[in-house]
């Protein structure tokens, strides 16, 4: 996987349904991150990155599943 696929899409086109989400994903990451170095990280913050994160991908996933087309019916 190409680092460009995280923000282009299918047609290699700057993709903002990819670009931004990522964005969002990194700088909470970051933060996430720089909070656990200095040591000022709580339960709280745990938990509204994990929810942010994790739960954004969790859903897109989610949706992603309901939308796949049903397999073609063999008609003979």
């Amino acid at each position: 996987m190409a680092l460009r696929d995280l923000v282009t899409g299918a047609d290699g086109k700057l993709s903002h349904s990819k670009l931004w989400p990522n964005v969002a994903s990194a700088a909470a990451t970051v933060m996430f991150c720089w909070k656990g170095w200095k040591g000022t990280d709580t339960y709280d913050i745990w938990l509204v990155y994990l929810a942010c994160v994790g739960g954004y991908s969790a859903i897109v996933q989610g949706i992603a599943a309901f939308k796949k087309p049903a397999p073609a019916a063999d008609s003979q």
